[in-house]
């Protein structure tokens, strides 16, 4: 996949804002109706304590609240215990349905590390 329009169209999307990953979690539901064609999904993890991995991946769904699926493509390798990780994909926003979620499974051990998961993509209208 290519990511054009990298111009004034381009918007960063904190699709998991930076914070301590101690436990599963589910980020919040993100509305991609106003994006189009590809999305850069980058991540960001930081070294977890104690043999901590993490497993992060994107999901989807039709509405906000409604049942989310996973992305294909849309999971990062999972990340090796006591090691940082920067990884990235590209998923094409007009591929997925409108919400995205981002899923974050921590294994391996006990403590916690600082992780984030940033997306560019082109806005529709900009």
């Amino acid at each position: 996949m290519t990511v054009l329009n990298l111009g004034s169209k381009t918007t960063q999307i904190a699709l998991f804002p930076t914070a301590v990953g101690a436990s599963t979690t589910t980020g919040s539901a993100i509305d991609l109706s106003g994006y189009e064609g590809d999305m850069v999904v980058l991540l960001d993890a930081a070294a977890g304590g104690a043999s901590i991995t993490f497993a992060v991946k994107l999901t989807t769904s039709d509405t906000s609240g409604g049942t989310y699926t996973d992305v294909t493509g849309g999971g990062f390798t999972t990340t090796t215990a006591n090691t940082a990780s920067r990884q990235k994909l590209y998923v094409n926003v007009t591929d997925i349905k409108r919400y995205v979620k981002v899923s974050l499974t921590v294994a391996g051990g006990t403590g916690t590390g600082a992780l984030s998961v940033q997306g560019l993509a082109s806005a529709k209208y900009g």
